[in-house]
């Protein structure tokens, strides 16, 4: 189920870098670019269907085919703000339920998607070093794929949930209690970075139980959910998930 999830998580990355260079093309005037993207985008809601029948019966849910098979500006406004976000988050619903229907004992369905695939199998397996490493390591990769920043650590937390200048926002700014909340965050994402990640990636050597292996991947939930639920204010439209656009005019979806 995990190498699925990841590879139709890929696919759908791809898929959205390309609906963005299509719009982009039909933005500029140029009906070539975009139909040339378009015909690339075709194959790869095809490859998603067949990725898809894989594991789940039916054709690939949302409005993502039609819009892909009609392949106007309009249609890519929808695939970008519509179609594959609602597609991941049906995507992340399978796999969690997956995860719960395996039976231990409701650990499962404390963790966020991103932690059930990047640590919940070497958990199981008694790989506890690895779990725990790999939680902190998804959580960056989550902010990375939100924002399209390439740095790392407190670099890239102190950057991506700037007060001054924020490309992601977890309450309002405008208000004390959300500032001190946007604060108190950047503290934790930094620390767990340094106070998690950092020691277990520079030794082989650990303390953890199963208890504390399995506390650790709750608080990772808990951080990845908070990038996961925070409003993208900025983002390089190149690389990472952006906020929703203005639309002209309805669309057909």
């Amino acid at each position: 189920m995990n190498k699925w999830y990841l590879a139709i998580r890929k696919l759908l990355r791809e898929m959205y870098v390309k609906a963005l260079d299509a719009k982009k093309s039909w933005s500029a005037g140029d009906k070539s670019s975009a139909q040339t993207i378009h015909g690339y985008l075709r194959k790869d809601y095809q490859r998603l269907q067949e990725l898809w029948n894989e594991t789940v019966e039916g054709t690939v849910p949302t409005n993502l085919g039609r819009h892909v098979g009609w392949g106007m500006e309009n249609d890519m406004d929808d695939i970008l703000r519509q179609d594959l976000p609602e597609l991941g988050e049906r995507l992340d619903a399978l796999l969690a339920s997956a995860t719960d229907s395996k039976g231990d004992e409701g650990f499962g369905h404390l963790l966020h998607p991103a932690i059930i695939a990047s640590s919940y199998d070497l958990f199981r397996d008694g790989h506890l070093r690895d779990a725990v490493l790999n939680s902190v390591v998804a959580i960056f990769d989550l902010i990375r794929e939100r924002t399209g920043l390439d740095s790392d650590g407190s670099n890239l937390v102190n950057r991506a949930f700037s007060l001054a200048d924020p490309y992601l926002i977890l309450s309002e700014l405008e208000t004390d209690s959300g500032q001190n909340d946007q604060k108190g965050f950047i503290q934790l994402f930094s620390g767990s970075y340094q106070g998690i990640r950092n020691p277990k990636a520079h030794s082989l050597n650990h303390d953890l139980t199963e208890t504390k292996a399995s506390q650790y991947l709750v608080h990772a939930s808990l951080l990845a959910r908070r990038v996961t639920e925070a409003q993208v204010v900025k983002a390089d439209p190149h690389k990472a998930k952006i906020a929703k656009p203005k639309r002209r005019g309805q669309s057909r979806s």
